[in-house]
């Protein structure tokens, strides 16, 4: 390979590494007065709570926090089957009830008959549809959330567990509120009861034609929730509260589904294409409620009903620095690491370097990109161990080449000997580390299901590493090195290098 072309390859190589290792790592404020921040993957990328520590975009996450677990109608859990069914003393009235519900899950869950389930405990095909709609719903508020260790995943085949993290203000009202299902819509009156339908949607409408968007603003320390009306939607509100005076009381009542979420009071007709409500509300609480209501748009009188129980807070079981001390952690073994190969092999350590830095960017894109994936101590320790077994792969690598050089031979036969002497060695083992993560997912239990899918997927990223990506930095940078054995720290028996 020419010195030039390996001098561009190095550039364009170099050029990447230090992208990727900038976008995954480095976070900073930006704009006036620091108005705007550029987050990095790793500090948006999911956290278990049992690391505490001052982390996140909000540089605020604490570890531990509220979890929650929604329950769809029809759906009971299997305790509050039992306490209805011990506070039921007439034996018809049992009977009844024992043949409304068939126990789902290992009797975990309690499914409703025509509801849930049919007669035969057979999960309705329109029920799991409409719970598959919900989950990516209500998934998408909290994402919309943008919270460092907020986490929603499906238990037990038909409930929601959701997971906000302590670096909130108001995680109940978040929790309590995204378990809202339904459509938007607004009334006005006097009263709630006596309230009447602000948009009339027609046959082959829906209520996005009168609601374009809501998203929640601030200025000047108070924070609001903005709702945008379509012309149609501007037209309609202003008809119906033409009527308003400073005489009477009369409220704007918006809902989402059955449940009222804003009661607004109003004194002049509403004739502006966009309503501003204020209020009480924080930067937090103003965001939660038009995530809700701007998801409600296309929401429908069909989708499933939510409650929200088994609510309970949740310590950061390894302290409260467990986070600071898990990156430090990193940065000792890192800089050992690096401190090795540069006394053992020189210059060439930077090939290692190269090697591990791109190793290390794509694990983190990864436990950020897949869903089910998270930081957490055991992903941590699986990520050692596959860097571990990278960095013994490579200086099992040079060992091999340093003899085979050593022997007499020339540079680039030297090499070539080591990898292929090499090969088999790594590959087998990595092989087994990747089965041995992958078959440990399937089988292991939920909390190290995790971090046995990062063990065989570094596994994979460590073995490509090794045989693919760490020769071709090592043929590169050789290239450009006058003197090769110099370069890598090798000498022959009876003499050095050129």
């Amino acid at each position: 390979m020419g010195k030039k072309k390996s001098a561009l390859l190095l550039v364009l190589y170099t050029l990447l590494i230090a992208l990727l290792c900038f976008i995954c790592t480095v976070s900073f404020n930006y704009g006036t007065d620091g108005l705007y921040r550029f987050s990095s993957i790793l500090e948006i990328t999911q956290k278990d709570a049992d690391l505490g520590g001052v982390s996140g975009a909000n540089e605020a996450y604490l570890g531990g926090g509220y979890s929650a677990v929604y329950y769809p109608e029809g759906v009971i859990s299997a305790k509050e089957y039992e306490n209805d069914l011990a506070g039921i003393s007439d034996e018809a009235d049992r009977a009844e009830y024992e043949n409304r519900y068939r126990a789902y899950a290992d009797g975990t869950l309690y499914l409703e008959v025509d509801v849930a389930c049919d007669e035969d405990g057979t999960v309705l095909e329109s029920f799991s549809a409409a719970f598959d709609v919900a989950v990516e719903t209500i998934s998408a508020r909290y994402e919309g959330m943008h919270v460092d260790g907020a986490r929603v995943s499906v238990r037990d085949g038909y409930t929601i567990e959701v997971f906000l993290p302590e670096m909130m203000d108001s995680e109940y009202y978040t929790v309590s509120n995204f378990a809202l299902t339904g459509e938007l819509s607004m009334t006005f009156g006097t009263s709630e009861d006596e309230a009447t339908e602000v948009f009339r949607v027609r046959r082959g409408e829906t209520i996005a034609d009168y609601v374009s968007s809501v998203s929640a603003q601030s200025s000047g320390g108070t924070h609001y929730v903005a709702i945008r009306f379509t012309d149609d939607g501007t037209s309609a509100i202003s008809s119906a509260t033409s009527g308003a005076s400073s005489d009477t009381t009369n409220y704007l009542y918006i809902y989402v589904g059955d449940t009222a979420v804003i009661s607004l009071t109003v004194s002049e007709a509403l004739t502006n294409s966009v309503l501003y409500v204020s209020g009480s509300y924080t930067a937090e609480s103003a965001r939660t409620t038009a995530l809700l209501l701007d998801s409600a748009i296309s929401g429908s009188e069909s989708d499933l009903s939510f409650t929200a129980e088994d609510a309970y807070q949740i310590p950061a079981s390894y302290g409260s620095d467990a986070l600071m001390w898990l990156y430090i952690s990193f940065a000792i073994a890192f800089v050992a690491m690096m401190v090795f190969f540069f006394v053992r092999y020189g210059l060439l350590a930077f090939t290692h370097l190269y090697t591990y830095l791109l190793f290390t960017a794509c694990t983190i894109l990864c436990v950020w990109a897949i869903p089910f994936l998270y930081l957490s101590t055991e992903v941590y320790i699986a990520f050692l161990i596959t860097s571990l077994l990278l960095s013994a792969s490579n200086a099992m690598t040079f060992e091999a080449a340093r003899r085979e050089y050593a022997l007499g031979k020339t540079f680039a036969s030297s090499v070539k000997t080591g990898y292929k002497k090499s090969l088999w060695k790594i590959f087998d083992v990595h092989i087994v580390v990747a089965l041995f993560g992958f078959i440990m997912y399937f089988i292991a239990l939920p909390g190290l299901q995790a971090a046995a899918f990062v063990l065989g997927l570094t596994a994979v990223f460590s073995g490509l590493g090794a045989l693919l990506f760490n020769r071709f930095a090592w043929a590169i940078m050789a290239a450009l090195s006058k003197k090769q054995g110099a370069f890598c720290k090798f000498k022959r028996e009876e003499a050095e290098d050129e």
